[in-house]
């Protein structure tokens, strides 16, 4: 690990060089004569990264931490947050961060849809975590026990609450969590949420048919909402707090029984018992 880490010798002098690195752009103009091939100036750019001029190494704008020794597979976003957790960039404060896109929109010349085609969705439930570099952001804390690795779970439209292995989709606002080995986020995603606009944005109706048919007891969790409402009308208090109503069902099981404050704390239904591995924001009229 300490080989890949490295501080800076001059602070002055880095942070002279933090001043105009600001701007995306500007970090992306720094890798002109960038020859390694196992990682993309504009993922390093877009993770606070600018070019050095000598070998592989990098350094953040912000926090001034080096990276180098660049290898196949390493994640920008995943490097900076493993070696400097602290850097406020990391974190999630961008302020001093001028992005492409921002800068696009000041100039008001945007020409092209934002990663991730985020800029092609109609209907997004948490817009500032459109972007899969900003879902990854997210994941700072993510517990190393967890099977599955943040950089998929980013791709596949989730992002950390900060809470367990809870994650939810910024476009659908579908919840998951209980994470095991083997689970792949997309196929998740698709199974307990077919209908959400990113998922079929990125990986097509088809890939969503065959996952459904894989999993064919689900289907009646796609039907419309009304049925199983109009079910539980007499039983709207949350059965755990017994005061706030209830608005959030339990997948798998599909229990509509406790309110969005007191979902957070149960790992299992407190009617079925099963175990909750998602969870899907309803409304009672």
């Amino acid at each position: 690990e300490e080989r890949r880490r490295s501080h800076k010798k001059d602070k002055s002098k880095t942070c002279l060089v933090l001043t105009n690195m600001r701007r995306e752009q500007d970090r992306l103009d720094s890798f002109h004569t960038w020859t390694v091939t196992v990682i993309t100036p504009a993922e390093l750019a877009k993770a606070g990264f600018y070019y050095l001029g000598q070998g592989d190494r990098v350094a953040c704008f912000s926090c001034g931490g080096q990276l180098s020794n660049w290898e196949p597979g390493d994640r920008a976003v995943s490097e900076h947050q493993r070696h400097y957790p602290n850097c406020r960039y990391v974190r999630g404060d961008r302020a001093d961060n001028v992005s492409l896109a921002s800068a696009t929109a000041a100039s008001g010349a945007i020409t092209q849809q934002l990663p991730g085609g985020a800029s092609a969705l109609s209907n997004v439930s948490n817009p500032a975590m459109a972007q899969s570099e900003e879902r990854l952001l997210t994941f700072v804390n993510w517990p190393s026990r967890i099977p599955v690795r943040p950089d998929q779970l980013a791709n596949a439209g989730f992002y950390y609450v900060g809470r367990n292995d809870d994650v939810k989709c910024f476009c659908c606002d579908g919840g998951l969590r209980c994470w095991e080995s083997g689970d792949d986020p997309w196929v998740e995603h698709a199974k307990w949420f077919p209908r959400c606009e990113y998922l079929l944005q990125e990986k097509g109706q088809d890939f969503v048919h065959q996952i459904q048919a894989r999993f064919p007891r689900l289907g009646s969790l796609d039907l419309p909402m009304e049925e199983q409402l109009r079910r539980l009308q007499e039983e709207r208090t949350c059965k755990v707090c017994m005061d706030k109503e209830v608005n959030i069902v339990f997948i798998p099981c599909g229990h509509l029984v406790v309110c969005k404050e007191c979902a957070p704390s149960l790992r299992k239904c407190p009617i079925c018992r099963g175990l909750v591995k998602g969870t899907v924001r309803t409304f009672l009229s």
